[in-house]
């Protein structure tokens, strides 16, 4: 008899719990750095942005099923659109609080 090593259920409480504790998380790093703000909307980002990307995940690999080539292709390019938004976020955030720091906001 064959038993999966974890369950969909277990990963998608896996998930959720990943959605709880990452504000957290931010908060108490946030709190070392003395940038709460900052640390609780990291988390939030995150935990949201996990939960959100493991849905959209498995809508896609329901749809299409597992064992594809069309649904690797389909999650590669979201990722990757996501990836890049990230990258270009981040930059877009680095430079504007270099600017800030330069005192020319």
């Amino acid at each position: 008899m064959e038993r999966e090593l974890i369950t969909e259920h277990e990963a998608n409480l896996l998930m959720l719990a990943v959605l709880i504790a990452a504000p957290a998380i931010g908060l108490l790093w946030g709190a070392a750095a003395k940038r709460l703000r900052r640390g609780l909307a990291v988390g939030l980002l995150v935990g949201v942005g996990n939960y959100a990307l493991w849905t959209v995940y498995n809508a896609i690999t329901d749809r299409l099923g597992l064992d594809t080539v069309k649904n690797l292709l389909v999650n590669l390019a979201l990722f990757v659109v996501v990836g890049i938004a990230a990258g270009l976020g981040t930059a877009w955030y680095g430079a504007r609080g270099r600017k800030e720091k330069e005192g020319k906001v």
